[in-house]
């Protein structure tokens, strides 16, 4: 069964020109694949790769995304191997004996991860799949995270991640030009006294940084079941539907 990825790309189109563009086309692949972390990053050939956004810091591992922007992306297999398209980390299986040991530091390794190795502060036994394509003078690397499970992604959605990057990759550059001097983005929530709880407020801030249900549930220590109905309820009192709609609501 194929997977529609107009809705998605309209979402993106819609985001175009606005600061926290890169915040809500991550937010978007990662609600369409069903993952909980995102991040965003430029890579160019003569300059340190650049975070235009990243919802680690959620979970306390902003410092292995830095790292791994700083120092150890030029290791990973998929950013070496990437034109244009979706992969799955764990078809890029690299050897570690291959890093140079002045890098090894940065850098851990462990069978248990799907590359063989992860960057120091990296979360641990995560899937991940990226979505690449040229822009911005190098590659635009978007990656979606989520804890292993028996069941990896299926092949369909990596067919639809990668019918996605050119048109992702063309918004890029429509957005490029449109906000010439773009800044890291950042994920926030518009003060509504009176109509959110505390604890919606707080699930609304982490629903735009891309989590999901499963990690909001893990972060803030509730059940999946609760954190549904919180969400539920959100929807309901903001009179919205979609979460793409937060998005725009947010913007």
């Amino acid at each position: 069964m194929a997977m529609s990825i107009e809705p998605v790309v309209s979402d993106i189109i819609a985001a175009i020109g606005e600061p926290d563009f890169a915040a809500v086309t991550a937010g978007t692949l990662c609600a369409l694949a069903e993952f909980d972390l995102a991040a965003v990053v430029v890579h160019r050939p003569r300059s340190r790769s650049r975070i235009l956004h990243e919802n680690f810091g959620a979970i306390g591992h902003r410092a292995g995304l830095d790292t791994y922007a700083r120092k150890t992306c030029r290791f990973n297999p998929m950013l070496r191997g990437a034109s244009s398209g979706a992969m799955r980390a764990r078809d890029y299986r690299g050897r570690f004996a291959d890093i140079p040991e002045t890098m090894r530091p940065h850098l851990i390794e462990t069978p248990h991860e799907e590359l063989g190795f992860r960057t120091v502060g990296w979360p641990e036994r995560q899937e991940e799949i990226g979505v690449y394509f040229p822009g911005w003078g190098g590659t635009i690397e978007i990656g979606l995270y989520r804890e292993r499970s028996r069941r990896p992604a299926h092949a369909r959605l990596l067919r639809a991640l990668g019918e996605l990057a050119g048109p992702v990759g063309t918004a890029f550059e429509r957005h490029r030009i449109l906000a010439p001097a773009p800044r890291p983005a950042a994920s926030g929530w518009p003060a509504r006294t009176g109509v959110l709880s505390t604890r919606e407020d707080e699930i609304c801030r982490l629903l735009l940084a891309g989590c999901s249900s499963d990690a909001i549930a893990l972060r803030l220590s509730l059940s999946r079941h609760t954190v549904k109905d919180h969400r539920k309820n959100i929807f309901r009192k903001l009179g919205i539907s979609a979460l793409a709609e937060l998005f725009a609501l947010a913007r």
